[in-house]
């Protein structure tokens, strides 16, 4: 795994880390998470997107 794939998945990891604990912690929806955090990651860093990225929808 290329340096640039290991800091996409830390910063995917670290990101459906939070988007769960703002949830309380839930159990079984690690795969929601994930999902999650990827879409936001790939919305930021989108260079056609906007400058402000919301929370993309499930």
């Amino acid at each position: 795994m290329s340096d640039t794939e290991q800091d996409l998945e830390r910063r995917i990891r670290e990101r459906a880390y939070a988007l769960w604990e703002e949830d309380g912690r839930p159990d079984g929806r690690a795969d929601e998470y994930w999902e999650r955090a990827r879409r936001f990651i790939e919305a930021e860093d989108d260079p056609k997107g906007p400058d402000m990225v919301a929370d993309p929808p499930l």
